[in-house]
């Protein structure tokens, strides 16, 4: 053990995802050179709370006189890994993507797959959750690799929420010229309707106070501009 790892504090050990805790206990435990098997063993006892080293009271009450660290590692993952079959009933149990990219669904199931490699039931059972137009467009595709054909999944599902957003947005033509019925449309409606009006008795009728020539409002003709 070297002096960097008296700074080392492990976070508390993760009983959802004790293999993924071990993961970054032993990088932590790599970047400080720390390679003595009870050093490694003390400091995986401090990070258990109380409820999980209930679960190995035996163990700490009567560690092995080598291999501590192995040991507890050991048992600490039989104690909260899933089994085989717990695995199995939860890669059946998927419903879909969720609020998931299908590279975030690929990540579960190989998580839930454990030391296992996946075949070819677990790629269809992959598939299966996919929208059917993402499982359509991968229907003749080569990929083998999970990783890569869970990848090539998000372009088909990403491009198509993309369309979908844009279906929704309105649709504009800057190029074509202003309709007038659109920037005006009461004038124009009411101008259609009594042919022969100015702007202002078009717009306003008997309330227009003013009266712009030629006007046949009322049948005065200009006469009511002037008496205004």
């Amino acid at each position: 053990m070297t002096a960097n790892a008296v700074t080392l504090k492990l976070p508390e050990f993760w009983e959802s995802s004790a293999s993924a805790w071990f993961a970054q206990t032993e990088a932590q435990f790599a970047l400080r050179e720390i390679t003595a098997d009870a050093t490694k063993y003390y400091y995986v006892v401090s990070a258990l709370s109380s409820s999980t080293a209930s679960r190995v009271v035996s163990l700490l009450k009567n560690p092995p006189a080598t291999e501590k660290y192995d040991a507890l590692k050991t048992h600490l993952l039989k104690t909260f890994e899933l089994s085989d079959a717990e695995r199995a009933s939860r890669l059946f149990s998927l419903q879909g993507l969720g609020d998931s990219k299908p590279s975030e669904l690929m990540d579960r199931m190989l998580d839930l797959l454990g030391e296992h490699k996946p075949d070819f039931l677990f790629t269809q059972l992959f598939l299966r959750q996919l929208p059917a137009h993402v499982r359509a467009a991968l229907a003749n595709t080569s990929i083998t690799d999970c990783r890569a054909l869970a990848e090539e999944a998000d372009k088909f599902f990403l491009a198509s929420q993309q369309h979908c957003m844009a279906a929704l947005l309105p649709l504009h033509d800057t190029s074509a010229p202003l309709d007038n019925s659109t920037v005006f449309p009461a004038t124009t409606s009411r101008q259609q309707q009594s042919p022969g009006l100015c702007f202002y008795h078009a717009k306003f009728g008997a309330k227009a106070k003013r009266c712009r020539s030629p006007c046949s409002f009322g049948g005065m003709g200009n006469a009511r501009a002037g008496a205004r």
